[in-house]
């Protein structure tokens, strides 16, 4: 049986294009579908997504620039953050707390190094200094918050955004969360406290800003004539930084013309390396190849090798080296390397720089850096434990020194995570530490336990070279990513409250602009007080190289007009 072919009319195909472009359609209607995503409903059901979307945000906004300032990563995340905040994002902040723990836990660890040296020589002018800073502050809050009818909260908010310390933000959260205040006021209270942090940080630090800018004009002060005299008279260099060459080693024949001017005297009495910034290394006589001591005397057709800078080469007399460079492979033979020593011995710490008489040692000293800042190299100097040496010379050489001044510095980029964790561990359960005084109770707080707990692990590293080590990146970047995420957390929770702000102020015309305004204020008379209170001992100890107190955690130290060509003078002890 044939089969018969179905016929295919106009109407038939019209029936089929149209059913295909219908089906078409439904399935690109689905893919729209299903790549229409709320954001929004996105960013609330994913924490993690949410805190690096401010993160990135922020951090892009801080690289803009105002003129001359930079905005600084702390505005630009806490920026984001309150603006994210008000369209009703949230986060868990108890979680982000860790974020500030480890903060100040690295802190502690860049500061323990030379922590207790300072402290015991110069602590009772720092202390006062703090009382003063602090006490000032604190009396201007409660001043303005009887003033403004702010409730504790809202002024210890105040008090951390004005000073822009997150410590004391901080402090003052564990201290309402141990307090007897009924359930319902302690809420508020939290919120308010990161509400006045978030108000008052960034015209507090503007106001750090500008103060440090004008308070020295306002004083007669010309910072810039002083940097540069004093850059005049330590010997440094106008460009921030300064170049560092490695020594080199050159073969030379003694000629008569060394001969007659050595006159018979040896090394020692010679003391080629005082008057050439040489030393010789090596030499051979008779075909015998020794190290020579302080004794020996330079005899007509000896080969001595020389090390020194590639200047001090071109320094030296014509006639004692051209014609006469030798290239002897034994001679030249001798492994230059540079290597960082950390002071620690006795016989070191608490002694000047030239009293190592590094030279006579045949090192030559590079860099002297104390808490990551360069200090100038100044033979009056007095050394503390833990400053770091950059020396060059000759590997056994270096060594030796090493061993008579302390340690070489470990080059890892491995940390000691142990250390790091049982540490940590320490720092908490020394913040739970409470004090009972009748009906009082003060608790160490984790700001205060951390921070202890850190310096000791940094104390404990500057003694002992394989405890404890910690890559400076590291710990760079722990730092800064934990404020970040602290400062991210605090921005979504204020954000969130300042749509509140008329109802919590119990005035539906309330506005919480003006609430700003004391914020200049309360930063700036404080630090005048400081100012005021610090005269007496403006007086810049030489071996120290300065010192200069800051007690911020922001980003103030981008724009401070310090950095000027005797920067590295300065050792900047810091709370950021």
């Amino acid at each position: 049986m044939r089969d018969v072919l179905p016929v295919v009319t106009d109407e038939t195909v019209k029936t089929l294009a149209h059913n295909s472009i219908s089906f078409n359609s439904l399935l690109v209607n689905k893919k729209l579908a299903f790549v229409n995503i709320n954001v929004a409903d996105l960013l609330n059901g994913n924490y993690i997504l949410l805190l690096f979307v401010v993160l990135t945000l922020g951090l892009c906004l801080g690289k803009l620039r105002l003129g001359p300032v930079q905005l600084g990563n702390s505005i630009g995340v806490l920026v984001v953050s309150l603006l994210l905040g008000q369209q009703h994002f949230s986060i868990n902040t108890d979680a982000l707390n860790l974020g500030f723990m480890l903060f100040i836990f690295c802190v502690g660890v860049e500061a323990g190094p030379n922590f207790f040296s300072i402290f015991f020589r110069d602590g009772k002018n720092y202390l006062m200094l703090a009382l003063v800073m602090v006490g000032s502050a604190l009396l201007i809050a409660l001043g303005l918050g009887k003033l403004f009818g702010w409730d504790i909260g809202l002024t210890a908010g105040m008090l951390a955004g004005a000073m822009t310390s997150t410590p004391v933000l901080v402090g003052a959260g564990d201290t309402l969360r141990h307090s007897s205040i009924p359930a319902a006021q302690l809420a508020t209270s939290l919120d308010n406290l990161s509400l006045g942090y978030a108000l008052t940080y960034l015209i507090g630090l503007v106001s750090l800003i500008v103060g440090a800018r004008y308070l020295p004009k306002l004083q007669h002060q010309d910072l810039q004539t002083s940097a540069q005299q004093i850059a005049r008279e330590r010997g440094l260099d106008t460009d921030a930084s300064r170049k560092v060459y490695l020594p080199v080693i050159r073969a030379y024949r003694v000629g008569p013309e060394l001969v007659a001017w050595a006159d018979g005297k040896n090394l020692r009495e010679l003391g080629i390396y005082r008057q050439t910034g040489c030393y010789i290394e090596r030499i051979r006589r008779n075909g015998i190849l020794a190290n020579p001591d302080g004794d020996a005397v330079l005899q007509m057709g000896d080969e001595i090798s020389l090390v020194g800078y590639p200047d001090s080469h071109a320094r030296l007399d014509p006639s004692f080296r051209n014609g006469k460079e030798v290239f002897d492979r034994d001679l030249l033979d001798m492994r230059i390397v540079t290597e960082e020593i950390v002071v620690k011995n006795h016989n070191a710490v608490g002694r000047r720089l030239a009293q190592l008489k590094l030279t006579d040692h045949g090192c030559f000293l590079n860099r002297v850096i104390r808490s990551q800042i360069e200090m100038p190299i100044d033979d009056n100097i007095v050394l503390n434990k833990g400053d770091v040496l950059q020396v060059s010379g000759d590997a056994r050489r270096v060594k030796t020194v090493a061993e008579r001044i302390g340690f070489i510095s470990i080059h890892s980029q491995i940390t000691d995570l142990l250390a790091f964790c049982a540490f940590f561990v320490i720092g908490l359960m020394v913040g739970m530490v409470t004090f009972q005084f009748s009906s009082f109770s003060f608790g160490v707080g984790n700001a205060a336990g951390l921070l202890f707990a850190g310096i000791m692990l940094g104390f404990l590293r500057a003694n002992h070279p394989t405890f404890g080590y910690i890559p400076q990146g590291a710990l760079n970047m722990v730092k800064e990513f934990g404020l970040m995420v602290f400062m991210a957390g605090v921005g979504l929770s204020a954000g969130s409250g300042i749509s509140k702000w008329p109802r919590r102020c119990r005035r539906p015309d309330a506005d919480f602009w003006p609430y700003r305004e004391p914020g200049a204020g309360h930063h700036l008379l404080p630090v005048r007080c400081l100012c005021a209170a610090n005269e007496p001992r403006a007086a810049v100890r030489r071996d120290d190289g300065g010192t200069n107190l800051c007690a911020s955690d922001g980003d103030h130290q981008r724009h401070c007009p310090q950095q000027h060509p005797c920067a590295g003078v300065r050792r900047h002890l810091c709370y950021r």
